[in-house]
């Protein structure tokens, strides 16, 4: 946490001294390669070395960099030696480029998808990316044959996850779960060739109404065993037998009749 803070910090003051100076992009290309050097971890481990002494250690760095980086640039790297602090020389730059995206309202974009990308579907793909973040794209693609089809696109922070590997999980967890799920893969096609294709959402959704569907044919709600400990037990229904009912009345409105019939005998 610290050490992103601090980071952060050296970014913004190189960033603040290259918009004065009009040199952003130079800074930028500076601190890539400044990241790539001290990225090594035999070079991070020698200029980390306290038993060195730093007139040694800045030889080393001026014979690496100098001539190849702005001034300026030499400077940043050897303070951050003279610091300590070569590991942030990656984290340093990351803070600078974010920056630098914000600056020319940019953000870089990964996509992954199962085959390699044709130019048109290149082209939507890119303007839908732009209209979602409001901003320049720089899309950078990879090939991915295990995603299956659709598409993993991480913009930023956001992860997009439309690939068919991801919405055979969600189908497979629907399954583990014994929720009720469609009968066919809802946004999952399989083409003439076999191979499968996606164009919408998977999506697991409940019966709407609980019995029969449409056609009259019996829904998994309907087949589905009752909730809860107890049994179902349906409430009594009145009787209709007027004997019954009578004889209930009269022996309600004389309750001494008993003792009388006692007494006569």
């Amino acid at each position: 946490m610290l050490k992103g803070a601090t980071a952060r910090r050296y970014a913004e003051a190189v960033f603040e001294l290259g918009v004065e100076e009009k040199s952003v992009d130079r800074w930028l290309q500076d601190l890539r390669l400044i990241a790539e050097y001290f990225g090594d971890h035999r070079l991070t481990f020698l200029l980390g070395e306290p038993n060195i002494q730093f007139n040694r250690k800045e030889l080393v760095v001026k014979d690496l960099l100098q001539g190849k980086i702005q001034p300026e640039a030499l400077n940043l790297a050897l303070l951050l030696v003279e610091r300590g602090l070569v590991e942030l020389a990656p984290r340093v730059r990351d803070e600078f480029e974010r920056k630098y995206n914000d600056f020319h309202n940019q953000v870089p974009a990964n996509l992954t998808t199962a085959m390699p990308l044709d130019d048109e579907t290149r082209a939507r793909v890119l303007a839908d990316l732009q209209r979602l973040t409001g901003k320049k794209v720089l899309l950078q693609e990879q090939v991915d044959p295990s995603i299956l089809g659709g598409a993993i696109a991480r913009v930023g922070d956001t992860l997009i996850d439309g690939s068919v590997r991801r919405r055979l999980q969600l189908l497979r967890q629907q399954m583990e779960r014994g929720g009720a799920f469609s009968t066919q893969m809802d946004g999952v096609n399989t083409s003439p060739d076999g191979a499968v294709a996606s164009e919408t959402p998977f999506v697991v959704s409940p019966p709407d109404a609980p019995g029969a569907s449409d056609d009259g044919a019996t829904t998994a709600t309907e087949m589905a065993p009752r909730r809860g400990p107890a049994p179902h037990m349906a409430p009594r229904q009145p009787s209709n037998n007027p004997s019954n009912n009578t004889g209930s009345n009269s022996s309600s409105k004389n309750p001494n009749n008993s003792r009388k019939r006692g007494r006569r005998r």
